[in-house]
């Protein structure tokens, strides 16, 4: 009897044990389950915002490649727009600070936009001015061109007007022609003959027509010979000398005519008077205002 007592005791001890581990093992698998479900609720998180996180820093990069290959393309045209530089590397700096410490989504996205904003509007901005730019070029361009074709024909003229004024100063002095030189030796009374012998000599005439001229001014001339030596020494009586070109010179016989513009024959003569002439080639030539008008040559012997 106390044996199937002690039997029974013991099968209700096991009973319990048995419900105690039950339920111990009831309540491990519900919190296996739950922690199960936890982490796997927390990895879904977590990829959720690395997905999230990745495509943040996408959307940075992107707006931030559109702004660097603008500033390298047109960099000669940020430089003015410094304040709007600043302004777009400040948000940067900013969002890049937030993207690393993985702040609000939200707040992120809203910085982004933001910055995409003032970026597009810097790029706007900067295609203005590159238009402005392109058209003050072409415009300079052609003012360039204008300029070089009005200086052209500055130039041109100016060209024009020199060769006009040479050819003005050319033609407005006196000039000689039909020139002849004839040496004589004077006889008895006035009566002359004619002499190439250096020792019978007594005067050399040189006679020639002023030709007409127009751009000439009208009025008294001083008309100068110039008779050279062989050994191109200067025959002169006395001091005769005048101003030509700046400088004194010695001239062999002077007269003085009426020049009304019209053609004029002149004479005049050399005297020889005690000067020696030796045997050669005398070249004489005839002078006026700066100019000389002719020359002519005779021989000796």
């Amino acid at each position: 009897m106390e044996n199937a007592e002690n039997k029974t005791k013991k099968n209700s001890t096991y009973k319990i044990i048995i419900g105690i581990q039950l339920a111990i093992i009831a309540v491990l698998a519900w919190l296996l389950i739950t922690t199960k479900s936890s982490i796997d609720t927390v990895v879904i998180e977590k990829e959720k915002t690395e997905q999230m996180n990745k495509e943040l820093v996408a959307d940075y990069d992107s707006i931030m490649a559109e702004y660097n290959a603008i500033k390298e393309e047109y960099g000669y045209l940020t430089e003015q727009l410094a304040g709007q530089d600043s302004l777009i590397l400040a948000q940067a700096e900013e969002i890049q600070q937030l993207i690393n410490s993985q702040a609000d989504y939200r707040r992120i996205k809203r910085k982004l936009d933001y910055l995409r904003e003032i970026t597009q509007g810097y790029v706007n901005q900067i295609d203005s001015l590159y238009q402005v730019n392109q058209k003050l070029v072409a415009e300079n361009q052609g003012l360039r061109t204008d300029l070089e074709s009005a200086n052209e024909t500055a130039n041109n003229l100016t060209e024009d007007k020199d060769n006009l004024n040479k050819q003005i100063n050319e033609a407005a002095y006196l000039r000689a022609y039909s020139i002849s030189a004839t040496p004589y030796k004077q006889r008895s009374g006035e009566k002359m003959s004619e002499t190439d012998k250096a020792k019978k000599v007594d005067l050399i005439r040189v006679c020639f027509v002023i030709g007409e001229n127009t751009l000439v001014s009208a009025g008294q001339k001083d008309i100068y010979v110039r008779v050279a030596r062989p050994d191109n020494l200067i025959l002169t009586q006395g001091s005769y000398s005048f101003i030509y070109q700046g400088n004194r010179i010695q001239y062999s016989a002077k007269k003085v005519i009426n020049y009304q513009k019209k053609a004029v024959s002149v004479c005049i003569d050399f005297l020889r008077g005690s000067l020696e002439l030796p045997q050669g080639q005398y070249n004489i030539a005839i002078l006026s205002e700066d100019n000389e008008l002719g020359t002519t040559s005779i021989t000796l012997r």
